[in-house]
Formats: structure tokens, sequence, C-alpha cells
């Protein structure tokens, strides 16, 4: 679940009130199963009549004719680079790199789930986006210890693109659509904005919004493969797998989310008369990181480098505390 700017003692007493359902629900009972469409209240915020209420027309058609042609698109054949040589050596900076880098994510997570949500937290396409890539990175550094063709190797590299994908998606759908549209068409006052404005600038959303993008492009071009040699582009079976798991999120977020009251992503409502552009959209984006990806890592490869986007995250970080800091001043 979002809180969108709650305080920590308002999600805590939230979390004891927390409604038990019984799954059978999610089979039988009403298409929405908590009051006003709005779990404990706190999407209260988005409209009315995109959290209850009946579909759009044409959503039901978008969602099968998606998973239709996700389905006859798949790759006849898998390809899997399964070569524990092809990852950083022992002991090497990358592999430092890999293996700290997994710690600290999982870490923040750790403690978003303790202190700052709850266990909910994890069906957001953010956390999942993170967690992926602390996986990455954690496969990363294990990999010298594993054989040929190993199972976590090979699950690797199916989520090469999606973690790279889901990351560029976090990013430029929250940075460039929803924080500024909650901004300035959903809070009403001054006080909300600058609330919002300081939530969403503190470290930990600062490092769920923009700095896993950074890491998704180290474990998946830069410290995800052997030291001296060329980052792979991605390929057709790379994309295919990115489309496929945000169509599994997607009907994820509208067959259980939406039910649930947890409307974390207002504008992607299939009540919304927008809803054929949005999940297009979100199809467009992927293929559009494919290219714009493909294009980096063939033609300028001397940016991907560890000591570069560290140095860049670093400045992000630095950043964004400051404007925290500027907006928290009384």
């Amino acid at each position: 679940m979002s809180s969108y700017g709650a305080s920590s003692s308002e999600v805590r007493e939230a979390r004891k009130e927390l409604p038990k359902l019984n799954p059978s629900e999610l089979f039988f009972g009403p298409w929405v199963l908590v009051p006003e469409g709005s779990l404990l209240g706190f999407f209260d915020w988005v409209p009315k009549n995109l959290r209850v209420g009946s579909w759009s027309l044409f959503a039901a058609p978008t969602l099968a004719l998606l998973t239709a042609a996700i389905i006859y698109s798949r790759p006849e054949g898998d390809v899997y680079l399964t070569d524990p040589s092809s990852y950083p050596e022992l002991w090497s900076v990358d592999w430092w790199y890999n293996a700290s880098t997994c710690l600290l994510m999982n870490g923040l997570i750790v403690y978003i789930v303790n202190f700052k949500a709850s266990i909910g937290a994890v069906a957001t396409f953010t956390i999942l986006s993170w967690l992926m890539n602390a996986a990455r990175h954690g496969i990363n550094a294990l990999a010298p210890f594993l054989d040929d063709g190993h199972l976590l190797l090979k699950l690797n590299h199916i989520s090469r693109f999606p973690s790279l994908a889901s990351a560029s998606l976090t990013f430029t759908i929250w940075n460039a659509v929803l924080f500024p549209y909650i901004l300035l068409w959903i809070l009403d006052d001054a006080k909300k904005r600058k609330d919002f404005i300081i939530w969403n600038f503190n470290p930990r959303m600062t490092q769920l919004h923009v700095c896993n993008m950074i890491y998704a492009l180290l474990n998946t071009a830069v410290t995800g493969r052997r030291h001296g040699s060329l980052p792979q582009p991605f390929d057709y079976e790379d994309l295919w797998y990115g489309m496929a798991y945000g169509l599994c999120y997607g009907l994820f977020y509208t067959l259980i989310l939406d039910r649930l009251g947890v409307h974390i992503y207002p504008i992607f409502s299939p009540r919304s008369s927008l809803v054929v552009i949005s999940w297009l959209g979100v199809f467009a984006s992927y293929y559009f990181c494919y290219q714009f990806w493909n294009y980096v890592i063939s033609y300028h490869e001397n940016i991907l480098s560890l000591s570069g986007l560290l140095g860049l995250n670093f400045v992000i970080i630095v950043c964004c505390a400051i404007i925290q800091w500027l907006f928290s001043r009384k």
C-alpha cells in the first residue's frame, strides 16, 4: 500500500485496521471489496469515478487483445547465456559493488516494510522493480560460485531487460506523469503540496524513484559482465520478457489491487476513458526503452562506467536532499 506522504504513526495505526479478507471473496465476492474503493481511506484523493463503478467500455477488450498478442508473439526458443565465466571475477571491484549494493537494497526494503509501510508495499510496481534489481545484484555476486546453466543464472538472463525497463518506467511515469499530476491536480492546498514535495524528495523515495534506474543500468550493462567485455545488446527475446512482465503486473493491478481499493496508479484505472491510451502507452514505452537502451549500449558504451554512474548517483542524492531541506524550512 502507498501512503503518499502519510506520517509513520498514521501508517502504523492503519496496519491495525487492515481488513481481513477471505481469499474466496476474490472469486465470489463483489468486485470492489472495500468501502468506497479506498483501502483504509488512503486513496480518497483519487476521484471516486476511478475507484468504483463500471469499467470503461474499452477496458476488457483492451486487456483481452493485449494478452492474446503477448501469448501469440512469444519466442519460439529460449537462448540462455548462463556461463559464470561471463560474470565479474570474484573479489573484483564490480563483484564488491554487486555484493554490497544487494545488501543495501534489501536493507532498505526491510526498513520500509517494518517502519514506513506494510508488507503490502511489495505489491507496487516500484518496489517490485527495486526487488528485481536487488536480486540481480545478488545473482551477479553469486555467479562465480554457480555452475553453468544454473537456474539463478537463467532467471538473471530472463530478468535482464525487465529490470532495466521497469526501473526506467518507474522513473519516467512517476517523475514526469504521476508526481506533477498529484501535485498540480489532486492536492488542493499549499500545505499538502509542500508536504508532498518534502515526502517525494526524501532519501527513501529518491532511491526508489530515481536511483533505481542507475542501479538497473549498472547491473545489466556494466557490472553484470566480465570486466573488459562489451555489454550485450537486448534482443527480441528480452523485449518479449519485458512486455510479458508488464502485462502480468497490469493484470495483477487491475484484477486484484483495484478490487482491494489500492489505487497507486490511478491513471491506469479500468474505469478511465483513457484506459486504451494508458495501456498501449505502457507497451509502447517498453519498446521505446528497448530501442533507447540498445542505442546507448551500442553507440555510447563510454558512458557505461561504474565510477561515472555512481558519481551521477551521488549528485542526484545530494540534490534531492537539498530540495527536501529547502522545502522543510519553516
